[in-house]
């Protein structure tokens, strides 16, 4: 079981833009994520134009002292390191047929590891267009953004669980807000590190008593919305999209508090996850969030097994949520306590 998490869970089938503030915020992100992945049993890649440059800190060589069993996970290839300087000149001359054949190994990838019985997820950590940002080439960072995300649309529709991390030069991007925006809109997800103290998250020897919740919530803008609001307020968060990553994770590791959307995507109805929820974990504390004021009558509240004070409609403040996950976890700590 994980104690340590990042206020992002970003390491399910995501395209994700990482903003940060200097090189050294790179590698701390690189080698986290990486250690992420590994720790889940992910393939994890990483493809940087510094990988092979042993002066760099970006390279492999200095970076692997990050990076836990970093040559014993390279030589039982769990972790591949690619040379992406060559994939980043053909970017420049707006060339994109190496990354294609990047696509195409990817995907053999998943399915050999599918035919294998093993767990079909690959985190890539891939920073060609965030070199191309260095560069001053913003227009061909744009269209390898764009690219990315047809990809990874497309991967979706083929359930493919493939995250794919690019890290970007947040003070660059700073003087071509248009291209930001562009590149931003190309992505799932953005994550600025400037928000957090990575190191923090990583060291941190007060992180086993924060309050460990899980959201499972559609919408990513709430996504975003949660991990930020939670993340300020010491709390480990991680989302969850839809129901079967929701019930992976639960099966895991234990939560106080599962807040639970009513409205959600996937094969899973958001009532038949509450009850395979409570089939796991029979003592688990649900918050239950709608649209529908309907769930706060009784027929609702008992399709969910939770209380009335335990449903908050939207859109609703998010101080209540801190009262009612603050009231969920006092009755816990009074309950074990007798």
């Amino acid at each position: 079981m994980r104690n340590r998490h990042n206020p992002y869970e970003i390491s399910n089938g995501k395209h994700v833009m990482l903003l940060y503030e200097n090189e050294e915020n790179r590698a701390e992100a690189a080698a986290y994520w990486i250690n992420q992945g590994l720790e889940e049993g992910q393939l994890c890649i990483y493809a940087s134009v510094y990988a092979f440059d042993q002066s760099h800190m970006l390279g492999i060589a200095k970076l692997s002292a990050k990076i836990k069993n970093c040559k014993e996970n390279i030589n039982n290839k769990n972790l591949q390191i690619i040379n992406f300087k060559p994939y980043f000149e053909s970017a420049l001359r707006s060339n994109l047929l190496l990354f294609e054949d990047l696509k195409t190994n990817l995907e053999n990838t998943v399915h050999d590891i599918t035919m294998k019985g093993k767990k079909e997820r690959i985190t890539v950590f891939a920073d060609a267009a965030c070199c191309l940002c260095e560069s001053k080439s913003f227009e061909k960072s744009e269209i390898l953004e764009k690219w990315w995300q047809d990809v990874h649309d497309e991967w979706l529709r083929n359930n493919y669980h493939i995250t794919v991390i690019c890290p970007h030069p947040e003070p660059i991007l700073k003087s071509k807000l248009d291209s930001k925006s562009k590149i931003s809109d190309s992505h799932d997800l953005i994550v600025d590190l400037n928000k957090y103290d990575l190191h923090h998250l990583v060291t941190s020897s007060g992180q086993e008593n924060r309050t460990q919740i899980l959201i499972v919530e559609s919408d990513p803008d709430l996504m975003m919305m949660y991990a930020e609001f939670f993340a300020e307020r010491n709390m480990t968060a991680i989302v969850m999209p839809e129901g079967n990553e929701c019930l992976s994770v639960v099966k895991k590791r234990d939560f106080d508090i599962v807040i639970l959307d009513t409205h959600l995507s996937g094969s899973i109805k958001a009532s038949d996850l509450a009850k395979e929820i409570y089939r796991i974990k029979p003592t688990q504390r649900i918050v239950l969030t709608t649209t529908n004021p309907l769930y706060r009558t009784a027929v609702g509240i008992k399709s969910f097994g939770v209380s009335r004070q335990d449903v908050l409609i939207k859109p609703f403040r998010l101080s209540n949520l801190i009262k009612v996950i603050d009231s969920k976890r006092n009755s816990c700590t009074s309950f074990e306590q007798n």
